[in-house]
């Protein structure tokens, strides 16, 4: 069978690579002209990766012990995490490569522009080319033109983020978040590569430059690149495929809408698209188990927007008492099933304040 797989980010780079190596036919097409450009990622990552790629150190620029969480008055709680700041250039050439090695044919400068009878067709400067296909996956991005030509995107809605690397001075050990009225409805944040630059941005619904502007003002130095892009706020993640046509990553909406992080869960998703192809059972079954994980984070995000800042300065106090950080430590984001159990036994006033901010 022949795969065509739509965008060569990581979620794309592992279905075509996985794919190629159980026997499938695959070609992978990147619109851009450089796998890994533009960037719009913050790039940081827990442990967890590891569980899906294998670790390199190529594409690892900083590695952090924890984050300091940022209350509206400025009242700050460091909570020890392990966590990895990756090169999104570097890790999707890494990806990449491997799928070449595994026999995926790679085309650059080629944009997505249409399905029809079982042929999808692309643009490669002024050529349009027809390819037929027996599976075509969309990993293309939030805005999955794959996904708008199946149908599959009706309703989403999306975060806006905006994002720049500065120059300054950082604790390159510790990333920042900063939550309320500087980033309503989200958060802002603060990570850095090195002793001298950070990524620094702020992601909201609306007015997402007005935000990051105060932000910018806040850090000071020099703008070393910018970036933005658009964030799929999780929904359910209903509409994953049309007959033979899916979607996987951030084209499938499986962010965390607690922190919109989308690369480990798009790896995961396109683990279970490949798997079912093999075999022949549901995606949308095999889904089901990071759903789970996702419909926390969705149920979280819904409480956290009801915070007044008032209720961030709480929660960061509840949040200084050791059990609970050595719970967030242990336990990655990614499995909220894991730890929001724990973390009410550890500290049950959690419990008692939830209450008391939903009411």
């Amino acid at each position: 069978m022949n795969a065509l797989v739509v965008g060569a980010g990581p979620a794309g780079s592992v279905v075509a690579l996985d794919l190629a190596s159980a026997g499938f036919s695959v070609e992978l097409f990147e619109e851009h002209e450089r796998i890994g450009r533009p960037i719009a990622c913050t790039g940081i990552v827990t442990k967890v990766l590891f569980d899906f790629v294998k670790k390199d150190q190529s594409f690892i620029i900083n590695e952090l012990d924890g984050v300091k969480v940022y209350a509206p008055s400025g009242r700050v709680v460091d909570i020890p995490l392990k966590e990895f700041v990756i090169c999104r250039d570097k890790f999707d050439n890494f990806l990449a490569r491997q799928a070449e090695h595994a026999g995926v044919k790679i085309s650059a400068r080629h944009k997505f522009v249409g399905v029809k009878d079982g042929k999808a067709f692309f643009k490669h400067g002024e050529q349009v080319i027809k390819k037929q296909f027996d599976i075509l996956v969309g990993a293309d991005g939030p805005f999955s033109a794959v996904g708008r030509a199946a149908g599959l995107l009706d309703g989403r809605q999306y975060y806006v983020g905006s994002q720049a690397t500065i120059k300054g001075n950082y604790d390159p050990r510790w990333f920042l978040t900063f939550f309320g009225g500087c980033a309503p409805g989200f958060f802002a944040w603060a990570v850095p590569e090195s002793e001298s630059l950070a990524r620094v941005g702020v992601a909201t619904k609306k007015h997402v430059y007005q935000y990051f502007e105060l932000l910018r003002q806040k850090f000071g130095g020099e703008i070393i690149e910018r970036q933005a892009g658009p964030i799929p706020i999780y929904d359910g993640a209903k509409h994953v495929q049309k007959g033979n046509i899916y979607l996987v990553g951030d084209a499938a909406g499986v962010c965390k809408n607690t922190t919109g992080g989308g690369i480990i869960t798009g790896i995961w998703s396109a683990r279970a698209l490949v798997e079912c192809l093999k075999s022949g059972k549901s995606y949308s079954k095999a889904l089901n188990p990071l759903r789970r994980e996702l419909w926390l984070h969705e149920h979280l995000r819904n409480y956290l927007d009801r915070f007044s800042d008032a209720d961030y300065e709480r929660l960061v106090e509840l949040m200084q008492k050791p059990r609970v950080k050595r719970i967030l430590f242990d336990y990655p984001r990614e499995y909220p099933s894991r730890f929001l159990w724990r973390l009410a036994l550890a500290e049950p006033r959690l419990l008692a304040f939830a209450k008391h901010a939903l009411g």
